[in-house]
């Protein structure tokens, strides 16, 4: 698939990768790289850089890296294509129409038709509620719950008639098929063959992916029916699992604040935004699922407040969501409510003033809650229970992560149920060392070097010497380092390609060379960036852009490579080649003496020879290979 470099080099003048990037992850500047927490793995440190004058961005901790191209690509999960009409839209730049019709593949026209049907289903609810004798009912169900006319065509709430035929006799007369309209999720096929809404005298609560456009709806009954809910069937664009109710209108709030309040019911994420709280969200109604707490990660800076409805059901959520936030290193709080009382009904009758003050500003750590409701499971627990309770509430303090956590509620724990601080602690310390044994046995974590891919064992006391071929070759070095060189300045991939006549060592450096030969050999001038977006292997991409934000990170601002450190490395990889074809001679001579063949032995003597001298020689040229990537070379 190719894109016209015009255009790609057109989109790159227009799209900012820090504007990109800032909407999933907060940045903050650090030197020449802005820096934030990954968003494609869970971490505490920031190890995610951006560095806005190359256009691309690299994580030391996971290796993910690229242009903005490829982040978009990997957090919306989108194709090549489809992430660059993403930022085409955004720009305003109209894509180009290709020759082949690349752009237009089936699922992309599919993808497109679902959102603008789904785009057509939710104006024609909003109308119907707020214009249309048929949607009367609706509204006034609305407008009882506490929503004002503005909230409801902010949210674009609407509703579905009982006749069950406006929305699929408006759709077939704008051209659309059954199919598509059944496979939309908003049309069934009745046992005589005849298409008719799906939802029926159902309040309409549009469904929004990351960008605000609608990709599905939850309806709510007003007939008693059962179900009370039922959401859009999965479609292609339509992931239940992958959605947070509210998250398109929150995301500024999330930004401002830093946190995101998790509830579990449209009403509830509507009526806290009408009263301000515009931080809110939720998880369409269902338990918080690994994906919906991925995007969390990557929004929210400072926690997350779990706000569930109190009763068992909530409670059970609640610590489902614990454990998926904390082992996404996301930090919770969990503000509670009474049993018979969900936040929507809270926050009309206390008013935000008292909401935020009763309810959020007294939200307790996660690990607070769980000790709390632990009580539930041992009633007696501050007499008879007592022993049992502070055994269990251990095992949960072990599972924190943080010391200074476990800590305070230690003492809290002793102090209320006077038993002996250093007691706690020594069962506490207990536990949290079986943990960490559990874990270095379940998981073996592997640290390679991305230079070599060879592992490096960081946990070992064993010297250099005794670490022999974990300790990258001095070619493998070479090959890196005119990697970089060769990224930057297309001279350089000339003098390569003069110099050295083979593959480089390793499957990563000789497919990464293989990539800049193929650039190069259509483009005159070096361009990171735009060699960048047509390398569509993930695996290179992100070992393409570790080096380049390496050499960012050490070359001053219009500085080229030092030709001397270019010439050295050539010269060592020269000499490799040399010493692979002096071991291939030697095994033809090995050979040829076992056979008695004294033609080929003294042909493979003469080449022997022919290439000792070579070696000699390219030695003596060679000089250091210990130059540094830029700049004035050490020791010289």
């Amino acid at each position: 698939m190719r894109i016209p470099e015009e255009f790609l080099s057109l989109l790159r003048q227009k799209v900012d990768i820090v504007d990109v990037v800032s909407e999933y992850v907060r940045l903050k500047r650090v030197g020449r790289s802005l820096v934030g927490l990954c968003p494609f793995h869970s971490e505490r440190t920031p190890s995610f850089h951006v560095t806005p004058e190359k256009g691309f961005y690299h994580c030391f901790g996971c290796g993910a890296g690229g242009t903005a191209i490829t982040f978009v690509m990997e957090i919306e999960q989108l194709t090549f294509v489809q992430a660059i009409e993403r930022l085409a839209e955004k720009s305003g730049l109209p894509i180009p129409k290709m020759e082949d019709d690349l752009l237009e593949s089936e699922d992309r026209k599919l993808r497109a038709q679902l959102y603008e049907v789904n785009a057509l289903a939710t104006k024609l609810y909003n109308h119907i509620l707020m214009n249309h004798p048929a949607g009367a009912q609706g509204l006034s169900y609305l407008l009882e719950r506490g929503l004002t006319k503005k909230t409801i065509a902010q949210f674009q709430l609407g509703y579905s008639p009982a006749n069950g035929r406006d929305l699929v006799q408006f759709l077939r007369k704008r051209g659309f098929s059954v199919d598509l309209i059944v496979q939309a999720g908003l049309g069934l096929i009745s046992s005589d063959g005849e298409l008719f809404d799906r939802f029926r005298n159902r309040v309409m609560f549009p469904i929004a992916d990351l960008q605000g456009r609608t990709i599905g709806f939850g309806a709510r009954t007003l007939t008693g029916d059962d179900p009370k809910y039922i959401n859009t069937q999965e479609t292609p664009i339509f992931r239940k699992g992958n959605i947070l109710y509210g998250y398109a209108l929150a995301r500024q709030g999330i930004r401002k604040t830093g946190k995101a309040v998790l509830l579990e019911g449209y009403m509830d994420v509507i009526a806290l935004h009408q009263h301000g709280i515009t931080h809110a969200i939720a998880s369409l109604g269902t338990a918080l699922t690994t994906e919906q707490a991925a995007i969390l990660r990557r929004a929210v800076a400072d926690e997350v407040i779990l706000l569930y409805d109190g009763d068992s059901a909530g409670q059970k959520a609640t610590q489902k969501s614990i454990e998926i936030l904390r082992d996404m290193d996301i930090p919770i709080r969990v503000a509670q409510m009474p049993q018979d009382v969900d936040p929507d009904e809270a926050i009309r009758k206390q008013g935000v003033d008292a909401f935020r003050s009763d309810v959020l500003d007294k939200a307790v750590s996660a690990l607070e809650y769980q000790l709390i409701q632990l009580t539930h499971k041992h009633p007696q627990h501050m007499t008879t229970d007592r022993i049992d309770y502070l055994r269990d509430a251990i095992s949960i303090l072990a599972l924190e992560e943080s010391s200074i956590e476990r800590e305070a509620m230690a003492e809290w724990l002793s102090k209320t149920y006077a038993i002996s601080l250093a007691a706690l602690k020594d069962d506490l310390n207990t536990q949290v060392r079986l943990k960490s044994q559990r874990k270095e046995t379940n998981v073996r974590v592997k640290k390679w070097d991305t230079s070599s891919r060879v592992h490096i064992d960081h946990g070992s006391n064993k010297t250099g010497s005794d670490l022999g071929e974990r300790i990258p070759l001095k070619h493998i070095v070479a090959e890196r380092q005119l990697l970089v060189y060769m990224l930057l300045d297309s001279d350089v991939v000339k003098q390569v390609q003069m110099s050295v006549h083979s593959e480089f060592s390793l499957p990563l450096h000789s497919a990464l060379q293989a990539y800049v030969y193929t650039f190069y050999a259509e483009h005159e001038h070096a361009d990171p960036e735009l060699l960048l977006a047509t390398i569509d292997d993930p695996a290179v991409l992100q070992f393409a852009a570790k080096l380049l934000h390496e050499a960012v990170s050490l070359l001053e601002p219009g500085k080229l490579p030092d030709p001397q450190g270019v010439r050295d490395y050539i010269q060592c990889l020269i000499g490799y080649e040399l010493e692979r074809d002096m071991q291939r001679v030697s095994e033809a001579l090995k050979h040829a003496i076992e056979q008695g063949d004294t033609s080929a032995m003294n042909q493979s003597q003469e080449e022997l020879w022919r290439l000792r001298a070579a070696l000699v020689q390219s030695n003596q040229a060679a000089g250091s290979t210990q130059a540094p990537i830029f700049g004035r070379r050490s020791g010289r």
